[in-house]
């Protein structure tokens, strides 16, 4: 296993964690990863639309203006926003794959 702080990551490193991920649903969860991804890229969409963004449900639009805050305008890529779901759900600045 891996443990790295994310903002020391390197493309490497994401495309590594990224895979990791995406085997962890399948195995851990039983969910396919082509279920999974288009629901992520949905809500970083939704994020980042301020016509989505307003018709969000209200917890979600919380943590979507988190995510602006930490992103700016400029819409993060799919593991650069799981990296910075994981922060933020567990308040630690290190991923692990």
């Amino acid at each position: 296993m891996k443990r790295k702080k994310i903002s020391k990551m390197t493309a490497e490193d994401k495309a590594e964690f990224l895979a990791a991920t995406k085997a962890s649903f399948v195995k851990d969860h039983g969910i396919p990863w082509e279920e999974i991804e288009p629901k992520i890229l949905a809500e970083i969409d939704a994020s980042f639309d301020d016509e989505k963004f307003v018709k969000m449900d209200p917890d979600a639009r919380i943590d979507a203006a988190y995510c602006r805050k930490e992103f700016g305008d400029k819409k993060p890529d799919l593991v650069d926003y799981i990296l910075w779901s994981a922060k933020f759900v567990t308040k630690s600045e290190y991923a692990e794959w």
